[in-house]
């Protein structure tokens, strides 16, 4: 189907039969009466009836610069309820003693705001460190996590194991998803499904060409039914035999998740650990007014509700105050690697094995993969990633979490990851 079929197209129609002249550089073939004008509106109207959602989605989406565009053109959403709660962590005071060097975070954070870095936070030892934003941005604002919002997948898993929800990772999928009953990719794994090991088919497989508006991968990002569109992707390789960050792995366990704990995924992410962190309210994406949540990307939320999120991790589970929340050694089960990427666990990226240019997948064009110029200078760094590069990379060891929410840098700009966090790693003075 062609783009054209929609809004303005009808317009078109109907100004044609009222008489209006062809628009500019444009010839007709044939003359149409109205009678025949008409049935074509009433077709088009028929169309975009029937999907409305999508086809107001496919007219108001971003251009190819859709990182930088705000994400607000996305309707409808659903409110993922926070429990606001004071920032859990003060900031550095200026006559405090430093203990990161200075000047290694002056380098860090002007090379972040030169790649239209939208906040960038450091937090060490118990405090923030160093907090920019660019201007209209602050450490609340709702920014989208992109692909950030994978990592709650597997948090919220390992909350849906201890309530008996989830009886194992191991368990295969067509428990929870019975319309794979008795199919091949039934006897995909729980584990496979959060490790990105599925060997579903990619979502875009030509990236020379613009997406159609029915393809699998435009449906995936903006259709009206993402269960359906999740569950017609085929095997394209044997389960567990390769690795691949795949939007609809994350979309397929977030499915899991709402059928075994009978929750939506915004309700229950909002009960199990939005809530609890003291996370102020973001929002998720819904492929209809009263359809399923769209958990694989996107979730509008704030630079200093993923600054606990991180701190979470960092500290097995445990809120700042001690209290456990998640369960004892989950963390450690998060960032165990698969044979086919030991860099990645249960939807978050480790740092097991240094990678140059680290692909999300297998033949992603050259352009899009993660440039780390050197090896990260802390063995137990773990970080969260989304697309437009934006990271938050924690150090337990050294009691670190640094974030970058932002667009796309320039690609005049570059961006190197060891630039940025490994001089504030090798800064800490935990590190001397």
């Amino acid at each position: 189907m062609s783009r054209t079929w929609h809004g303005p197209l009808a317009a078109m129609l109907l100004a044609a039969a009222a008489g209006a002249p062809a628009m500019a550089g444009e010839q007709s073939d044939t003359e149409m009466t109205a009678e025949e004008i008409q049935a074509k509106v009433d077709w088009v109207n028929e169309v975009e009836s029937g999907d409305f959602h999508f086809w107001r989605r496919w007219r108001d989406r971003p251009d190819a610069a859709a990182f930088r565009q705000p994400q607000t053109w996305y309707n409808p959403m659903i409110l993922v309820e926070g429990g606001v709660s004071p920032p859990f962590f003060p900031a550095a005071g200026p006559n405090e003693p430093a203990t990161i060097d200075p000047a290694a975070i002056a380098a860090a954070s002007g090379y972040a705001m030169e790649r239209e870095t939208q906040a960038f936070m450091i937090y060490h030892q118990g405090k923030i460190r160093h907090a920019a934003f660019m201007p209209g941005y602050h450490a609340a604002s709702a920014i989208s996590s992109h692909s950030w919002v994978k990592t709650l997948h597997g948090i919220l898993a390992g909350f849906a194991l201890a309530d008996g929800h989830i009886e194992s990772l191991d368990d295969p999928v067509e428990r929870y998803i019975h319309e794979w009953a008795g199919d091949p990719r039934g006897a995909i794994t729980v584990r496979q499904v959060l490790h990105n090991t599925t060997g579903l088919e990619l979502p875009f497989g030509d990236f020379s060409q613009e997406p159609q508006p029915y393809s699998k991968g435009m449906q995936l990002v903006e259709g009206s039914d993402i269960n359906a569109t999740v569950l017609s992707f085929e095997l394209a390789e044997e389960p567990g035999a390769s690795f691949a960050h795949n939007n609809p792995n994350t979309q397929l366990a977030g499915m899991i998740l709402e059928r075994a704990t009978g929750q939506n995924f915004a309700r229950y992410l909002s009960e199990k650990l939005w809530r609890p962190i003291g996370g102020q309210g973001g929002a998720m994406r819904l492929d209809g007014l009263e359809g399923n949540v769209i958990s694989y990307c996107c979730f509008l939320s704030a630079p200093a509700d993923w600054m606990r999120v991180a701190h979470l991790l960092m500290n097995d589970g445990r809120l700042p105050g001690g209290a456990r929340l998640l369960p004892e050694g989950w963390v450690d089960e998060m960032l165990a690697g698969s044979a086919p990427n030991p860099n990645y666990g249960l939807q978050i990226w480790t740092n097991a094995v240094h990678m140059e240019r680290r692909p999300y997948f297998p033949g992603l064009p050259p352009e899009f993969a993660n440039y780390h110029s050197e090896p990260f200078a802390a063995d137990d760094l773990f970080y969260l990633d989304g697309g437009g590069k934006v990271r938050v990379w924690i150090s337990p060891g050294l009691d670190l979490i640094v974030l970058r929410m932002g667009y796309p840098p320039p690609r005049d700009k570059g961006f190197d990851e060891a630039f940025i966090i490994r001089g504030i790693l090798r800064a800490t003075d935990m590190a001397e």
